[in-house]
């Protein structure tokens, strides 16, 4: 039988370095491949970056265990997360089984008034500057609690609140407690939840080349509907630039090392096109049964189309109460707003906290298409 691939994690702190040892030594003993970075990972030659090659760890094992102590770890500012963090993430994107430990008396406090604290902090913070906290913003403000205790790292707070967020189960461990690590893995074998390695193997053939080709294609497409000046016209070429923008995944990237997906889009329904009038954005032309006016004031923030033009730059806006993100792409006067339904997972609180992420994915999808859409709308502006 295979060997299944555990992989230990946790801050290097003190009282947990026994926990950890139990449990490599419990898991080897029981016949399967624990792997941690004191005894069989680490470290690698300098030239290798350690976090890189603890994230493959990650994504090769089948189980991912955590343990959660006082400390937070070694904090990466481009990645906006320690590495412990960024590990779980890597775990829980994968689909790994995820099983999380936590101190008694810090898991009490959580749940007993720091996270209440956290929900109403983020609440009042995202109402007054109508953007999600930075997670150095929201250490800062748990330093500054004298309630919090001092003695237990702000971003033990912070991860743990991003596990509940993702429903994530967490146990209870006494750090001065001995666990009898062979019983616990072995009642996890009984129940199934050990599974066998699987094989992982995700290629991505020539992507590239089927987005120039798309984008081809449609440059073609857009080639003959263009040769008349007819204005009927448009709604032909909206419609085209429609069906060619399909749905897709949404990835939150954590620096340079690694990506989570955090959820979708569904194909474009609908498109409008607007273009500037005496300080008015006004109508041209629009596909499918979409929502339209006649014009927008630049000054009118309710319109995306209006603050896209003012912005001067293409952007993704989200309406929560029709579950539709909004791609605007500006070039010149013109405006044009592409329709994409979000899946039912997103909301207003999602959005603001991933919205570059949100910009990233809808606009660079395919960016051959992008140019092309950009082509077309420069030629209507010359």
């Amino acid at each position: 039988m295979a060997k299944t691939k555990i992989f230990i994690s946790s801050v290097n702190e003190d009282g947990l370095k026994r926990l950890r040892r139990d449990a490599f030594a419990e898991l080897r003993d029981l016949g399967h491949e624990p792997l941690m970075w004191e005894e069989n990972l680490g470290p690698w030659p300098a030239n290798i970056d350690p976090v890189v090659k603890c994230l493959e760890a990650v994504e090769e094992s089948d189980i991912f265990l955590l343990f959660i102590g006082n400390n937070g770890g070694t904090y990466h500012k481009p990645a906006q997360r320690t590495v412990t963090h960024m590990e779980f993430i890597k775990a829980y994107d994968r689909d790994k089984t995820i099983l999380v430990f936590v101190d008694v008396t810090v898991k009490a406090l959580f749940f007993g008034r720091i996270k209440k604290w956290i929900d109403d902090f983020l609440e009042q913070y995202i109402s007054e500057s109508n953007q999600h906290p930075s997670p150095e913003v929201m250490m800062t403000a748990l330093k500054l609690n004298s309630d919090i205790p001092a003695h237990i790292d702000p971003y033990v707070w912070f991860l743990l609140h991003d596990l509940t967020i993702r429903n994530v189960y967490m146990d209870d461990i006494s750090l001065g407690v001995r666990i009898d690590w062979k019983e616990y893995f072995s009642d996890l074998l009984r129940r199934g939840s050990m599974l066998l390695p699987l094989q992982h193997s995700i290629m991505e053939n020539g992507k590239r080349l089927e987005q120039s080709e798309d984008a081809f294609r449609f440059l073609s497409q857009l080639s003959l509907l263009t040769q008349s000046p007819d204005a009927s016209n448009y709604e032909a070429i909206l419609t085209a630039i429609m069906h060619r923008m399909s749905g897709g995944l949404i990835e939150h990237r954590y620096g340079k090392y690694m990506t989570e997906v955090i959820g979708s889009y569904k194909a474009c329904i609908g498109a409008t096109l607007y273009t500037n009038e005496n300080d008015k954005m006004k109508y041209v032309a629009k596909c499918s049964d979409v929502a339209w006016n006649r014009s927008f004031r630049l000054e009118d923030k309710s319109s995306y189309v209006a603050l896209t033009y003012n912005l001067g730059k293409d952007t993704v806006h989200y309406t929560q109460a029709k579950q539709m993100f909004y791609c605007c792409f500006k070039q010149g006067d013109y405006v044009l707003t592409l329709h994409f339904p979000a899946n039912s997972d997103w909301d207003n609180h999602k959005y603001m906290t991933y919205q570059e992420s949100v910009n990233d994915a809808i606009i660079n999808k395919n960016p051959y298409l992008v140019v092309m859409i950009k082509m077309f709308l420069g030629g209507m502006q010359s």
